[in-house]
C-alpha cells in the first residue's frame, strides 16, 4: 500500500509540476496572441472597399485582410483606363467588341495581378461581364492552385 501512495505522490507532484510550465511558458504566449488578435478584431474598419460577398477567389476573408490592412482602398489601375467608360453598364449588356476590350485586359494581367485587378475593378463601380468573369474566376483558379504547388 506505501508504493501506491508514493507512486500516486510523484504522479500528483509531477502533473502539477507539468501544469506550471505549462501555465508559465507555453499558455502565456497563446494568451498574448488571443488578446492582440481579440483587439484586433475590435477594430472598426474605415473603409469597406475590400469586402467582397463570397466570390471565391480567396484562401483568407477579405474583410480578415481589410482588417488586416492588406487591402487597397482606392482603385489601381492596370493599364484598363478604357473600361471606366463601362461603369454602370449591366453585366449582359455588352456587344462582342466590347467583351473583347474586357478580355484583352484580363489576358495581359500579370497572374498576380489577378485578384487586385478584381478589387480595382469593383472600386471603380464596374460589372465584369458574366462570360468574362468565368474566364477571370477560372484564371484566378489556376494561379491559386500553381501558388499551392509551389510554381
Amino acid at each position: 500500500m506505501k508504493p501506491a501512495i508514493i507512486l500516486l505522490a510523484i504522479l500528483v507532484l509531477g502533473g502539477a509540476v507539468v501544469w506550471l510550465i505549462d501555465k508559465l511558458f507555453y499558455r502565456r504566449d497563446a494568451g498574448d496572441a488571443a488578446v492582440a488578435e481579440e483587439a484586433e478584431e475590435t477594430e472598426e474598419p474605415t473603409s469597406t472597399g475590400c469586402v467582397d460577398e463570397g466570390c471565391g477567389l480567396r484562401p483568407v476573408c477579405p474583410t480578415e485582410q481589410l482588417l488586416a490592412g492588406q487591402c487597397e482602398t482606392k482603385p489601381t489601375y492596370y493599364d484598363d483606363e478604357e473600361l471606366d467608360l463601362f461603369a454602370g453598364r449591366a453585366e449582359d449588356g455588352y456587344t462582342p467588341e466590347e467583351l473583347e476590350q474586357w478580355r484583352d485586359v484580363l489576358y495581359t494581367l500579370q497572374p498576380s495581378d489577378l485578384l487586385g485587378w478584381g478589387q480595382s475593378i469593383k472600386h471603380r463601380g464596374l460589372v465584369m461581364p458574366s462570360s468574362i468573369r468565368e474566364e477571370f474566376l477560372q484564371l484566378a483558379a489556376e494561379y491559386r492552385s500553381n501558388q499551392a504547388s509551389g510554381q
